[in-house]
């Protein structure tokens, strides 16, 4: 689901758009009608927040827990490590990053960027295993009334063995008629995930 929010300069919502939230709801509506949600899918959970928490260059990113014997552990997702793995922080930061643009265009399973970027920001994360709901977000705040059309989800990461870090196009969303954001109101934009 994505969700924009705009708000005013009090930090009222003054318009709201979201994008798959009947789906999403239902989806959560499912899992809270269980007990639990199963342990498999609470470690999928944890394993791709971590992924998705920023990591600085030479930061690392871990996951705490007790292995089979009872000890308690805590393990590496990413690491200040000179290897060819995608989330290696070594020689920079691997982090997610949304995106707004002015592109009406409709997506296409090919799309690499935005078709016109206008803005972007560092996403922040949080992660409730309880519902079993990952979310990105990020706010834009624009000088003069901004229309926008598409969002994007970037994840900025080890792109060619430990060296070159760059990023990748993980979602490009067009919002039918567009989103018109007035100056000086906030744009909250929220990717929110469901395993």
């Amino acid at each position: 689901m994505v969700e924009l929010l705009v708000k005013d300069r009090d930090g009222r919502i003054v318009k709201r758009v979201a994008i798959n939230e009947k789906e999403f709801n239902r989806y959560v509506k499912k899992m809270n009608s269980k007990d639990n949600i199963d342990y498999s899918t609470r470690w999928f959970i944890r394993f791709i927040g971590k992924i998705f928490e920023p990591a600085a260059s030479g930061g690392k990113i871990s996951i705490s827990f007790t292995d089979v014997g009872g000890t308690a552990r805590t393990q590496n997702v990413k690491y200040n490590y000179a290897m060819d793995l995608i989330w290696s922080t070594y020689n920079g930061p691997v982090r997610p990053w949304i995106t707004v643009g002015t592109s009406s265009t409709a997506p296409t399973r090919d799309d690499f960027k935005l078709g016109n970027k206008i803005n972007e920001a560092l996403a922040s994360e949080t992660v409730d295993e309880t519902v079993g709901v990952i979310s990105l977000s990020a706010s834009f705040v624009f000088d003069s009334d901004t229309t926008i059309y598409e969002v994007g989800l970037e994840f900025e990461c080890a792109v060619y063995s430990y060296t070159i870090y760059n990023r990748i196009l993980f979602d490009r969303t067009v919002i039918s008629g567009g989103l018109t954001v007035p100056a000086g109101q906030t744009l909250s934009v929220v990717y929110k995930f469901t395993l």
